[in-house]
């Protein structure tokens, strides 16, 4: 719909163009009346096809080739009309011919350009036909600046296209780069999980809301038990396979708004917006025993389990106090048996 009103403007362009030319006597108002009504037609009819969704049924649903194609066949039965006027009209080819820029490439628009010199050669044809008095110089020369004009055109208007593909597949290609670079600034390596740098955002984000609105946020510190008799008895790829795995486990029955990520080594941080201690008690028991339920495929039968500490953040208290007391909870975790949740 946009090409097709850009392609609606420019005729209407040319409407105004053929009043101005009958206002100052270079063209019978029965030409100007005659072309405007052609014109508008032309407009109503593609109105219809694309509002009734026809264009759908085309490769290019903009139909760029079509409205280009019509417009420079109704230039050329203008032409015969046009009188004096008609070298002044001739600059609409190259204006038609534009609106193909952006949209054609080389060989679409080398055909339309022999398509404007066949209608317009064979209108001239009948025009010198018709009028015997006519100046046949005067009409060859202008025939033979459009032979060169209109495929140079068409030639550089590919040419145009082409490095428009190129500019579109590099914006396309840099946007990529750009997103893989912001993963890799917010994701952890090894577990894809979010990083700590995008964690402590996060919770200064929380922290920040909180302080303005009144509304509650909590923490869960989750470490993985005995991680270091994984690594000393499997090897560390085990190790680092149970870490790749772990957030998919403790994802589970986690809201969208739930943040999850490695905080560092084999710790990982669930940040709750939004939720009291004994909510975030709840989700901290549900990731407890997903996880515990897990098989690791580096572990064969030999389960993983977590101990996570759980702290509400209090009004007026930083970032850090916050942590540590989820840190201390989870301590407090590992001194009483593990595998456990601990209100910090």
């Amino acid at each position: 719909m946009r090409r097709y009103l850009m392609a609606a403007g420019t005729s209407l362009l040319l409407c105004l163009t053929l009043f101005i030319f009958a206002l100052v006597e270079r063209l019978p108002w029965r030409v100007a009346i005659e072309g405007s009504a052609a014109i508008l037609a032309l407009i109503a009819l593609f109105y219809v096809v694309f509002r009734t969704g026809l264009n759908l049924r085309f490769a290019d649903p903009s139909l760029t080739t079509e409205q280009l194609g019509a417009a420079l066949v109704l230039l050329a039965f203008l032409m015969t009309q046009a009188g004096p006027a008609r070298s002044s009209l001739m600059l609409f080819y190259p204006v038609a011919m534009l609106f193909g820029v952006l949209r054609l490439g080389s060989r679409r628009l080398m055909t339309l350009a022999f398509v404007a010199l066949a209608a317009h050669g064979t209108m001239l044809a009948l025009l010198m036909a018709r009028e015997p008095q006519v100046d046949r110089g005067a009409l060859l020369t202008e025939f033979a600046v459009l032979v060169v004009v209109l495929p140079w055109f068409a030639a550089m208007g590919g040419y145009v296209n082409r490095l428009r593909t190129r500019l579109s597949d590099s914006h396309r290609e840099l946007k990529g780069a750009f997103d893989r670079i912001e993963q890799l600034a917010i994701r952890d390596a090894l577990t894809g999980a979010y990083n700590r740098r995008f964690l402590m955002d996060c919770l200064a984000g929380e922290r920040s809301r909180a302080e303005r609105l009144g509304t509650v946020f909590s923490v869960c510190l989750a470490d993985v038990d005995h991680f270091k008799a994984i690594n000393d008895s499997l090897g560390h790829a085990a190790g680092d396979a149970v870490l790749k795995e772990l957030p998919v486990c403790a994802a589970a029955g986690l809201r969208a708004i739930d943040v999850f990520g490695r905080f560092g080594g084999e710790e990982f941080l669930l940040i709750l917006p939004g939720t009291t201690l004994e909510g975030a008690r709840a989700a901290a028991e549900r990731m407890r025993r997903s996880i515990e339920a897990a098989r690791f495929a580096a572990l064969a039968e030999r389960p993983v389990t977590v101990t996570i500490g759980v702290a509400q953040h209090a009004k007026g208290e930083d970032v850090a106090a916050l942590l540590a007391r989820a840190d201390r909870a989870m301590y407090a975790g590992k001194a009483g048996g593990r595998n456990r949740v601990v209100i910090g």
